[in-house]
């Protein structure tokens, strides 16, 4: 197996979020010498979810394969869309449901002679809606890959953690770190400081946003402030001009993770 680099691109929020994507990462590939490009794009379409044609956007851009999150049913005709395996995009393997539910619950992608496997799991703390236990679930997914004699020797095994508690998103990391290649966590929106190797696990609690930058995670500080100030809510608004944040880290396989650093650009 031959050196890989591997960007993890945070969650992309919106049209902003999709220009920055457009701006940065065609010269970032170059430069970086990255191999291949994930990202989560669960708030892609104006901040809540994805559709078939933002994936083709996003795709012309340079990003190989997408991770989901809890907003992926948030655009109602993708559901149907999510049918179409061919599609590159995984969406939580710890639902309730399972074959039952539209989509991929992970992907082993063949690229250059060499195995990448992409799956999401969700969170427990603090999700409004509460998906199986993804301790569990994780079990489940080795098994999984066991039969099909898969590991992280012969393949890089990357797993998004879609969650609120940095708690949860520890403690998974260290139950699956012999088991997983990577373990990189997203839905906060705020990129965090301790990407690291643990062992052989690359490691960071949340990659971060690519979007608004002066804004509440995405949304107008007005409406935010004003939903967390009175009990009448108003519709979130999507923040639409101004700065722009792009956060990513970008791994090194050799077939073990050798380095993860974090990418961050602000325009």
């Amino acid at each position: 197996m031959n050196i890989m680099n591997v960007l993890f691109i945070g969650d992309i929020s919106g049209g902003l979020g999709r220009k920055m994507i457009k701006e940065t990462l065609p010269s970032l590939r170059k430069s970086k010498q990255i191999d291949f490009v994930i990202a989560n794009c669960e708030n892609a379409a104006h901040g809540r979810g994805v559709t078939r044609a933002i994936l083709t956007e996003l795709q012309a851009y340079g990003i190989d394969f997408f991770t989901a999150g809890d907003h992926i049913w948030d655009q109602k005709e993708f559901l149907n869309d999510l049918y179409d395996n061919s599609l590159p995009i995984v969406r939580f393997y710890n639902y309730e449901g399972g074959d039952s539910v539209p989509g991929k619950p992970y992907s082993i992608i063949e690229f250059d002679n060499q195995k990448i496997i992409v799956a999401t799991f969700s969170g427990m703390s603090f999700m409004k809606y509460t998906p199986q236990n993804p301790f569990w679930a994780a079990d489940r997914f080795f098994g999984e890959l066991n039969k099909q004699k898969l590991n992280k020797n012969n393949s890089m095994i990357l797993i998004d953690f879609h969650g609120e508690s940095t708690a949860e998103k520890l403690s998974f990391a260290e139950y699956v770190k012999d088991k997983a290649s990577a373990v990189v966590g997203t839905h906060t929106h705020v990129g965090t400081i301790d990407s690291e190797i643990k062992g052989d696990l690359a490691y960071v609690t949340d990659v971060g946003m690519v979007g608004p930058l002066d804004s509440s995670l995405w949304v107008e500080f007005e409406s935010a402030i004003h939903n967390f100030k009175y009990p009448f809510r108003k519709p979130f608004a999507m923040k639409e001009e101004g700065r722009k944040v792009f956060n990513s880290v970008l791994i090194e396989f050799n077939p073990l993770p050798q380095k993860i650093e974090r990418i961050d650009k602000i325009y």
